[in-house]
């Protein structure tokens, strides 16, 4: 399920989390929070090795979700 938000600001959508977002989260660990902006995640997924290898994967959503909200991004 894809979840899309909208940022309140200039009403900007965006979809935050795609059907697979674990997977990448697994595969890719700091990579894929570089690439969602979220700094110090990357670099805590970095010295924990992606988390102790499952815990940020399954956690993802989470952890995606609270970040974007904390933003300013309101979820659809």
């Amino acid at each position: 399920m894809t979840i899309r938000a909208t940022w309140a600001f200039n009403g900007q959508t965006q979809t935050i989390l795609g059907n697979w977002h674990r997977l990448w989260c697994l595969l890719f660990g700091p990579l894929y929070y570089l690439f969602k902006g979220m700094f110090l995640w990357a670099l805590l997924s970095l010295i924990t090795a992606n988390g102790l290898w499952v815990g940020f994967p399954l956690f993802n959503r989470a952890i995606v979700l609270r970040h974007f909200h904390k933003k300013g991004w309101v979820q659809e």
